[in-house]
């Protein structure tokens, strides 16, 4: 397996019905796959999962701080 990079940059685009992300590390090395619908849909899920709930939660502490002032 190759060694792991920093991401630097992503880049998407629907081309012909389907839908390619180009990844962009560190150095400039660039990675593209293409993707269907559903996959994208699955990748949102899973970063979702990874981020887990907790930005929902700090939104809602933000805003009553913000009314406390």
């Amino acid at each position: 397996m190759a060694p792991i990079k920093r991401l630097t940059r992503v880049l998407t685009d629907e081309v012909h019905g389907e839908f390619h992300i180009t990844l962009e590390a560190e150095g400039g090395e660039t990675f593209q796959v293409a993707a269907t619908e559903q996959q994208i849909a699955d990748l949102i899920d899973e970063l979702d999962d990874l981020l887990g709930d907790d930005s929902d939660e700090d939104e809602v502490t933000e805003h009553k701080e913000l009314g406390d002032e």
